[in-house]
């Protein structure tokens, strides 16, 4: 009797957890983090030469269920990217700090009565960057898409994976100070597809209300 009824209660969890929806009026808590990790060498037959470019990115978030599986809300983002060029026995690092925020919409489809859901995030954000070892300054703004993954564990956590910038299209700047010199740049940029500005990322998310 005792297995029947513990039997019964897992068919129910797991039938719960496939058939959830996110109700209209659920917060959303959680965060996702990207790595990646670029490097060309060349060898000249005398040495070896490389340039490598190291970029972790930390972007928590909230967001709020406007109607039965979408959502929007604001994020903040940390990213730390990496800069080394030179030789196996010689090289030179810089380091850049970034902090960013940004609004986001995410429209969720159920995958039938998986519990899988599919997301395509659009995030409109802004970002400022300081490199570490220079008077190196930048700016940026942009408009992204983001589609992804997610799972219910439960019907109050979700873990998800996607990539990040899939499209993008924005506007950055940098100024530098050498001295009594000031030099600027400035551009626009998109891309679509997989390239540089794009990242695989996973994270997790808290449902909490509806």
């Amino acid at each position: 009797m005792r297995k029947l009824t513990f039997s019964l209660l897992i068919a129910l969890f797991t039938l719960s957890v496939a058939n959830a929806q996110i109700n209209k009026g659920t917060s959303m808590v959680g965060g996702s983090i990207y790595y990646n990790q670029q490097k060309t060498e060349q060898n000249n037959n005398v040495v070896n030469q490389f340039t490598k470019r190291s970029e972790l990115g930390i972007v928590p978030s909230y967001g709020f269920a406007i109607k039965d599986n979408l959502i929007v809300g604001a994020d903040i983002s940390y990213t730390n990217t990496t800069y080394e060029n030179g030789t196996n026995n010689n090289s030179n690092k810089t380091k850049n700090n970034g902090f960013g925020i940004g609004v986001f919409a995410r429209p969720y489809r159920n995958l039938g009565s998986s519990g899988f859901y599919l997301y395509a995030q659009g995030r409109l954000g802004a970002g400022f960057s300081k490199e570490s070892s220079s008077d190196l300054k930048g700016f940026d703004i942009g408009l992204g898409i983001n589609p992804g993954v997610a799972y219910a564990v439960t019907p109050k956590m979700h873990i998800e994976t996607g990539l990040n910038n899939l499209f993008y299209a924005g506007y950055s700047s940098s100024k530098t100070t050498n001295g009594a010199n000031t030099y600027k740049s400035s551009g626009f940029n998109a891309n679509i597809g997989l390239g540089s500005s794009t990242q695989w990322t996973v994270g997790v998310k808290f449902l909490f209300g509806s």
